[in-house]
């Protein structure tokens, strides 16, 4: 019965970790008052950071972050004064090679067969290792800074980390912005 149900739990996992596909991770001031925020204003990433060959900005990204920061009742302003916090983003993007082999036995015998022998001149059966297919994949970082306007303290840090195909359709695409700024936002305190 206990193994039944640590299984049911390591498919559930399995089965929800592989539809998300997003890692996200975030760090914050617990001392800050995030109820206080009313307004923010959008600051430039250090040139540290934006010289280098993998890292971007993304207009519709911003505006995927503007929509989730007015659900909350933020305000966009465009002068530091007016503003509660600043909040900073950037986007690095790094291609990884990602590898692929058939594990199961029937793959395995279906990638055997007969093949001929020339030196002995005749034909035989030979196992063979199913081929490992080798694929590029894209992962983007998006990364999010929030600090105090005030005071200039960093307040709140996260970063989502997902796999990217710009192959998909535009709609595909912008849909996985929105989610991906839902995510990453959602791990701001509210209080």
């Amino acid at each position: 019965m206990k193994s039944t149900i640590y299984l049911l739990f390591i498919a559930a996992w399995a089965t929800l970790s592989g539809c998300t596909g997003m890692n996200v991770s975030s760090e914050h001031d617990s001392s800050y008052k995030f109820s206080q925020i009313s307004t923010y204003q959008w600051i430039d990433a250090p040139a540290e950071i934006l010289d280098k060959d993998d890292t971007y900005l993304n207009i519709d990204i911003q505006k995927a972050l503007n929509k989730e920061l007015s659900a909350r009742g933020w305000n966009q302003v465009l002068d530091h004064t007016n503003a509660t916090i600043q909040e900073v983003y950037f986007i690095k993007l790094k291609e990884l090679q990602e590898y692929t082999a058939s594990a199961n036995a029937d793959q395995r015998d279906f990638s055997g067969g007969f093949t001929y022998n020339r030196d002995k001149s005749n034909w035989g059966y030979q196992e063979r290792e199913p081929d490992l297919n080798a694929y590029t994949v894209e992962i983007g970082t998006l990364s999010v800074l929030l600090y105090d306007a005030k005071t200039g303290d960093r307040i709140w840090r996260g970063s989502l980390q997902t796999k990217l195909d710009r192959s998909k359709a535009v709609e595909k695409q912008l849909d996985l912005i929105r989610d991906v700024s839902r995510k990453l936002m959602e791990r701001v305190p509210a209080t």
